[in-house]
């Protein structure tokens, strides 16, 4: 990963220019920046609907929705939402990327008070098209968090080989086996990067396995996992895949949603990024 000091002018413009390959992961950076502009431009509904894919998704009860089509008969929100991107890491074939960073949340008819959190976003952008967000979903932190670190960008590093989305979904299905049988804890343990960045509402970011281990986030609960939709990058070093997750003794019963991010690491998956929000 490189550090950037700061994102380019021009990109919050807009620039429609495609960026040299190395500067892929700044053209990133550069359209989360813009879209936290736009919504504290015009307010987030309309930046979300512009910087959504059409088959953009969030969760929102009662599950995963498309983000635009949720949007679209409701009325703006009466909030404030401004974030910027921290963390951004893109496949090797430069249409599929990660972007991460802090956000705040006030409320108009409470302007005193601010509410922070962290946003995970899955960034997916067509030949010769702009990045659209595909997927995003989010955390909240009691105080701010990583509003003053730098901006890192870069691409996956660390992949061998190209891994596909039929190993991707074993690779789910091995974690969600471990998680059944012994607990989360044990299947982070197994299959986790130790580059994990762990997101919890309770416990806050966890940056690396060793924090996320420690996170109060992370317990030992026998969870079961159900899959919804996956993807991988065409150059096979970085996939996702999003769905909801129960108490094995009460499978039926959905407690929230995730989304899981993996990397090729020597050439198997391994979680990158690990996020979950509960059911509301």
């Amino acid at each position: 990963m490189k550090t950037l000091p700061a994102l380019f002018a021009a990109a919050l413009a807009g620039c429609a220019a495609t960026p040299p390959a190395m500067d892929v992961p700044a053209s990133l950076a550069a359209a989360e920046t813009a879209f936290a502009a736009h919504s504290m431009r015009e307010n987030m509904r309309p930046a979300f609907i512009a910087n959504f894919a059409d088959d953009g998704m969030t969760p929102r009860q009662p599950g995963w929705v498309r983000s635009n089509e949720f949007l679209a008969t409701r009325p703006n929100p009466p909030i404030v939402l401004d974030w910027r991107p921290q963390y951004v890491e893109v496949a090797a074939s430069s249409e599929l990327g990660l972007s991460t960073g802090p956000t705040k949340l006030i409320a108009n008819a409470k302007p005193d008070v601010a509410n922070y959190g962290q946003y995970v976003s899955i960034w997916r952008r067509e030949a010769g098209g702009p990045w659209k967000v595909v997927i995003d979903l989010g955390i909240g932190n009691a105080t701010p968090m990583f509003w003053d670190l730098p901006l890192q960008a870069g691409f996956v590093q660390g992949a061998r080989g190209a891994l596909d989305g039929a190993a991707l979904l074993e690779a789910e299905a091995s974690f969600a086996r471990q998680s059944a049988a012994g607990g989360m804890r044990g299947a982070y343990g197994s299959l986790a990067s130790d580059r994990l960045r762990f997101y919890r509402d309770e416990g806050g970011p966890a940056v690396g396995l060793v924090a996320a281990k420690a996170s109060s986030g992370m317990t030992g609960d026998k969870l079961a996992w159900t899959v919804e939709r996956s993807a991988v990058a065409k150059s096979g070093d970085l996939g996702y895949a999003i769905g909801s997750y129960a108490a094995v003794s009460d499978p039926a019963k959905v407690l929230g949603y995730y989304l899981r991010v993996w990397r090729n690491e020597d050439g198997r998956w391994r979680v990158a990024m690990d996020v979950a929000t509960p059911a509301r």
